[in-house]
């Protein structure tokens, strides 16, 4: 829930529905470890809420 607030909001922000950041960068924004957002944005992937690419997350119609 935390990070698809966070999702939300940086898309609101930048008012862009391609996110230029690492896992990294959102596990210390959301103060847990890299491989506990890798797994969320994986499952968020497998559910065709985004799509991950190497340097950006991009935000599918519908989020």
């Amino acid at each position: 829930e935390r990070l698809k607030n966070y999702i939300q909001n940086k898309i609101a922000i930048l008012n862009n529905n391609h996110i230029h950041t690492t896992h990294q960068e959102i596990a210390e924004d959301l103060h847990t470890s890299r491989v506990v957002i890798s797994r969320l944005l994986k499952k968020m992937e497998q559910e065709h809420k985004i799509s991950l690419h190497r340097s950006f997350i991009q935000v599918q119609t519908g989020f």
